[in-house]
């Protein structure tokens, strides 16, 4: 259940100079112990200057930071924990890299000159990480900031992967307090050139290969937990937000239970944790030719089905984003190459192939929550089609109990 947001964050800019104009939900995971709330708050100041601030309000109050301010939702008595970006409790390093003047210092101390540089967010997760993509007239840099003890393994990773040949970034500085500096892969991500890449052959034929490498990196540590590791919370939540079909999603985890059940000997390899088409860079003159691997600070020990799941539920997520936006043609090529893939790994894992479905079909739910929690017609309406979807990968059987 969401919190009382309309008493909540008003309460909690009320010492800021800021008044609440209004919110929209933004986003919803697991916190800890609790839920973390995301929304995209629209404020004014005593001058009228308007702004929208992303704030967070979050159910366990454990790791709150003296930029939180602690409140009480009116409705339940339960404490929270509400902060603005960046101010992130977790991610130390943040608020330091999204001003130009700060970050030219920072870098600076660590042998690094940039001039004048421009700064973007290319990427963030509140609580786990963050990417800033820095222009300046020396180089194009990343910025990732990520809790402070995991800067030393992720480091390692990196040296790791690339030690395999694998095209991942190198990590040209570090600072304990949570910043790693990567240098920019070439090419461009895959996720813009899908046309291309949906009738192309080699582009899958890569993709397994890199899977190949990666279960050849020296990592002993568990991946990045998932979908399935988090069944129980994606179940919960999705069910609370879409209640007419509590039934038919009990089912479609039903099945992906009794299909997990048979993987118990399945032996764990090293698997990215965390693959999709942003992940991925390509040479643009030759799409199917991978250049880049990104983030693999999800990386780990794993079960091998996953990374194929989750690029082919991220395709049909992206499909469906596509054919919401009228771009029929894009919308297609995502289910091509999502077909495709499926039938290449299938190949090249025979012994495996039938793990694939429940997979698939639990980062689909995963995403279905994620639409569902936001509470807006769009979201529920997305949130029913990838039912339907997960049903499909499971094989379409009348699931219900």
């Amino acid at each position: 259940m969401w919190p009382n947001s309309a008493e909540v964050l008003p309460a909690a800019f009320a010492g800021s100079g800021l008044a609440v104009v209004a919110f929209r939900p933004h986003s919803v995971e697991p916190s800890g112990h609790g839920f973390l709330y995301g929304y995209e708050v629209d404020t004014v100041d005593a001058t009228g200057t308007t702004d929208t601030v992303l704030t967070f309000i979050d159910t366990d109050v454990t790791s709150a930071a003296p930029t939180s301010v602690l409140t009480t939702d009116p409705s339940t008595g339960q404490q929270l924990a509400v902060w603005a970006y960046p101010a992130d409790p977790l991610l130390p390093a943040l608020a330091g890299v999204t001003y130009p003047d700060r970050v030219a210092e920072s870098l600076a101390a660590l042998g690094i000159e940039v001039t004048s540089p421009a700064l973007s967010v290319a990427a963030y997760r509140p609580g786990k990480r963050a990417v800033i993509r820095l222009d300046s007239a020396e180089a194009t840099l990343f910025l990732k900031v990520i809790r402070p003890d995991r800067v030393a393994p992720i480091v390692a990773q990196h040296e790791a992967f690339r030690a395999r040949g694998l095209p991942v970034p190198r990590v040209l500085a570090s600072r304990p307090d949570g910043l790693l500096v990567l240098e920019r892969v070439p090419g461009v991500p895959a996720g813009q050139r899908v046309a291309d890449l949906a009738d192309d052959p080699r582009f899958v034929g890569q993709i397994v290969e890199l899977g190949r490498l990666t279960t050849t990196v020296d990592i002993a540590g568990r991946a990045q937990p998932d979908a399935l590791d988090h069944a129980e919370w994606h179940r919960g939540t999705l069910s609370s937000a879409l209640p007419d079909r509590a039934a038919e999603i009990d089912g479609l985890y039903a099945e992906i239970d009794r299909r997990r059940a048979t993987w118990a000997g399945d032996p764990l390899t090293v698997i990215h944790g965390d693959l999709h088409l942003e992940q991925l860079f390509v040479h643009p003159d030759e799409p199917w030719r991978v250049t880049g691997l990104l983030d693999i600070d999800t990386a780990g020990l794993g079960h091998p089905a996953r990374d194929a799941a989750a690029l082919i539920a991220h395709l049909v997520v992206t499909g469906q984003w596509h054919r919401g936006n009228g771009d029929e043609s894009e919308a297609r090529a995502c289910e091509r190459l999502a077909d495709e893939l499926s039938r290449t790994w299938a190949r090249a894992a025979p012994a495996l192939a039938d793990r694939l479905a429940p997979a698939v079909a639990s980062q689909l739910l995963a995403h279905a929550g994620g639409q569902a929690t936001l509470g807006t017609d769009t979201g529920r309406r997305k949130a029913v089609q990838l039912l339907g979807a997960a049903g499909g990968a499971l094989g379409g059987a009348d699931l219900l109990p």
